[in-house]
């Protein structure tokens, strides 16, 4: 009975993320892979790493654009005045990560010492919308990544499909000679 040999062929720049090397089967009766066959195979196998790093990029979008649309009803209430601020500013410093020392102590009544109601609710808005800006062009560039990723996942299918083509023409021309 034949042995099966593994045989890992060094990763270049064509092949999946990391250290991960395309592995050859060779069960010493039909021999190895062919070199179409290592090539559809590293193709597939690219565009299944793609399709994940594109579910991981569209999960992603989805949180920040849940995170966007709450920054934008907080930036509405905070300019009317109408809204809880230690809810908001929790919300604001904890999951937004705007730092504490950029929000004022409360939005309310005037102190008569220091910022009018008016002054302090501007000053949480303009440190909001600070972060709603970082966060929007965030959003567009994670759309250019995601875009890059399905056509990279996309070219690596196409170009399966062609060797697959090839092969198939190749095998029919060999058989039209004989």
């Amino acid at each position: 009975m034949p042995t099966i040999d593994v045989v890992p062929v060094a990763v270049n720049r064509y092949a999946p993320a990391g250290s991960e090397a395309i592995t050859m089967y060779d069960t010493g009766a039909s021999g190895p892979l062919t070199i179409g066959q290592l090539v559809q195979a590293v193709c597939l196998r690219s565009a299944a790493v793609y399709e994940a790093q594109s579910v991981i990029k569209m999960n992603m979008m989805t949180s920040g654009s849940e995170k966007l649309d709450r920054a934008s009803s907080y930036l509405e209430r905070i300019m009317s005045g109408n809204l809880d601020w230690n809810e908001c500013k929790t919300y604001l410093t904890t999951v937004l990560g705007i730092p504490a020392s950029a929000l004022p102590d409360r939005i309310d009544e005037y102190d008569g010492a220091t910022k009018s109601a008016y002054d302090r609710r501007m000053q949480a808005a303009t440190a909001l919308k600070e972060k709603v800006d970082a966060l929007t062009q965030s959003q567009q560039e994670d759309m250019i990544d995601l875009q890059s990723l399905v056509n990279r996942r996309d070219n690596a299918c196409s170009t399966s499909s062609n060797i697959v083509r090839t092969l198939g023409n190749s095998q029919m021309d060999n058989a039209q000679n004989f």
